[in-house]
């Protein structure tokens, strides 16, 4: 996907049992969506804490964030139990999102640490593509506060 594209809508289900539907955001929030490779790993959990600590600063730029791999939604909620985790993760089984997106997994498996940030007209204004957590923390709120500035 490239910068200024337009967000695919999804329905996704979540480590809650619910269905995410994009379209009730649209137009009205920003997008934080980080793609991660798997749940209790020592670096992803690593970084959807970080996440989860630094969300109020999300809601603060009006902007809903979200976890998302190939894992089933009862490991996403057994993950998001044990690290209280304050956002949705949601379950891309069949990597419909993942594909439509343009992410190609690791070994054909492994979901890579991926992150699109779009603003309110649902265009992309951030990609980013590092092992490094704190990276996609500061480049996504840095993408939202200069889109905001705009």
């Amino acid at each position: 996907m490239k910068l200024g594209e337009h967000i695919p809508s999804f329905n996704l289900l979540d480590h809650k049992g619910n269905y995410f539907n994009s379209d009730e955001f649209l137009y009205k929030k920003y997008f934080v969506l980080f793609f991660y490779p798997m749940d209790f790993t020592p670096m992803c959990t690593k970084e959807v804490c970080h996440f989860r600590d630094i969300k109020a600063d999300f809601d603060q730029l009006d902007a809903v964030l979200v976890g998302i791999n190939g894992q089933s939604s009862l490991s996403h909620e057994k993950f998001a139990r044990k690290h209280q985790l304050n956002y949705p993760l949601l379950s891309d089984r069949n990597a419909e999102l993942t594909k439509r997106l343009g992410i190609k997994k690791t070994f054909g498996l492994i979901t890579p640490r991926e992150t699109f940030v779009f603003n309110k007209k649902g265009l992309l204004i951030e990609h980013i593509q590092s092992n490094k957590a704190d990276v996609h923390i500061e480049r996504a709120i840095k993408a939202i506060k200069k889109d905001q500035e705009n």
